[in-house]
């Protein structure tokens, strides 16, 4: 029985023997005392190549003093002659009771950073990661790549600071500070929520740009040409922006302190720019020959007019027919009647018969070129002896002899279709026996 029990114990012996060389090759976890200091020595002195305790690569589990921190990571490279190459991979968990990452990597969330591993920590130098790991209660720092390399000492102090800053060192100025530095590089699964300016082309991988105006540099960029305050110029024919080009008013690249002039400022045909005035009419707009020809003016006008008008009498009907090219906006209706009458406008569907047709008059009316015409299919009518079609009445106007009324019609547009006709007709609803209606329609062709 002795000899079997000696047998045993040492076959038992023979397996730990076989096993610790094993152990010794596979990362282990090594618990780091943090206390409520901020400056965590994770190991000093640790051999670059080696694995276990002592050794660099290793998963380093410690506790933040501070859930709204996050830190920087020091790689201090003690060889005088070489550089080392290695690969770092943090971790966050919530549960504070967790102490283990081998085995259970699936309770832990990887934390991103800018860093692209491995990475080169040069002879006699010093690197440093930052991390954002906000709302952990376990962090665990896992080395793996590192090797032994010519130069003694060949071993690395690696040290975590927290901080609640998204730099390791000084920072260049006092300013916000997002998680990414200028121009780095920016894959998907790193794109964090906060970004002081924005990507170059969001929904893949591009660069992080700080905020600015323009299209060069760094900060608030602002980019012009005008070569002087415009309110104090005159007219401005062919402004470059409206603002001076700060970026190059000393000679350099460098971007200057400045204020910019802010206030309203508006075309006034070929004369270009002018300021303190904005146009509140888009007929305006439609006939302003600053960005128009002469001859591309889409603002029109039509008059119709009736004598003694009978009852259901059409003085204006504007239809846009079947495949017409151009959407009618309205602007301005003005009535006028001699004698008292009472004046419906009607949304139509169809053209009446036997009508007579009234011409629309471009409101370009100088000689400088050829003056837009109405498209075809845009046309105008009235005195109809078979009225338009009346799909439904949006207006009763009623007006005493000799009055006129101006009516706002911003906002009515119609859009042609390419199976239906549609229109806005002016009908005179009651006899005038002794008197006369007239219209006036204006509008733009879209």
């Amino acid at each position: 029985m002795t000899i079997f029990r000696n047998l045993r114990s040492w076959l038992a012996i023979a397996w730990i023997l076989f096993l610790v060389p094993l152990l010794a090759r596979a990362q282990q976890d090594i618990q780091v005392i943090g206390g409520t200091n901020p400056y965590i020595q994770i190991g000093r002195g640790l051999s670059w190549g080696g694995i276990g305790i002592g050794n660099l690569n290793n998963n380093f589990i410690f506790h933040p003093i501070d859930p709204n921190e996050g830190f920087c990571l020091f790689l201090g490279n003690n060889n005088p002659s070489s550089a080392h190459s290695v690969t770092v991979a943090v971790s966050q968990s919530g549960d504070p009771s967790l102490n283990q990452f081998n085995g259970v990597q699936g309770q832990w969330f990887n934390v991103p950073t800018v860093t692209a591993f491995p990475t080169s920590v040069p002879a006699n130098t010093v690197v440093g990661i930052n991390y954002k790991t906000t709302a952990s209660a376990t962090i665990a720092v896992s080395f793996s790549g590192a090797t032994t390399q010519a130069g003694s000492p060949d071993t690395v102090n690696v040290f975590a600071v927290q901080t609640n800053q998204s730099s390791c060192g000084n920072l260049p100025v006092n300013s916000v500070q997002g998680p990414f530095q200028q121009n780095s590089t920016v894959t998907l699964t790193s794109q964090f929520p906060l970004l002081i300016g924005g990507l170059t082309a969001p929904g893949s991988t591009s660069t992080a740009q700080g905020m600015h105006l323009g299209t060069n540099g760094n900060g608030l960029l602002i980019d012009g040409g005008v070569c002087c305050q415009a309110f104090a110029s005159g007219f401005q024919s062919n402004p470059a922006g409206s603002f001076s080009n700060f970026k190059t008013a000393n000679g350099t690249s460098t971007e200057l302190e400045t204020v910019i002039d802010n206030f309203s400022m508006g075309f006034i045909g070929a004369k270009g720019v002018a300021p303190g005035y904005v146009a509140n009419d888009f007929l305006e707009v439609a006939t302003n020959q600053f960005y128009l020809t002469a001859s591309a003016n889409p603002a029109f006008t039509v008059f119709g007019r009736a004598v003694n008008p009978a009852a259901n009498t059409t003085i204006i009907h504007n239809f846009d027919k079947v495949n017409s090219t151009v959407n009618p906006a309205y602007k301005r209706l003005i009535l006028s009647c001699s004698a008292a009458c009472e004046i419906f406008v009607n949304r139509t569907s169809a053209q009446g018969t036997t009508c007579t047709a009234l011409t629309i008059q471009n409101m370009q009316l100088g000689n400088g070129g050829t003056v837009q015409a109405a498209n075809a299919n845009d046309v105008a009518e009235n005195a109809c002896a078979t009225q338009p079609t009346v799909t439904y009445t949006f207006m009763d106007v009623q007006l005493g002899a000799g009055a006129t009324q101006v009516i706002d019609l911003t906002g009515f547009v119609n859009f042609h279709s390419s199976t239906n006709g549609a229109g806005l007709s002016v009908v005179e609803n009651s006899t005038v026996a002794a008197g006369n209606v007239s219209a006036t329609l204006e509008f733009m062709e879209q």
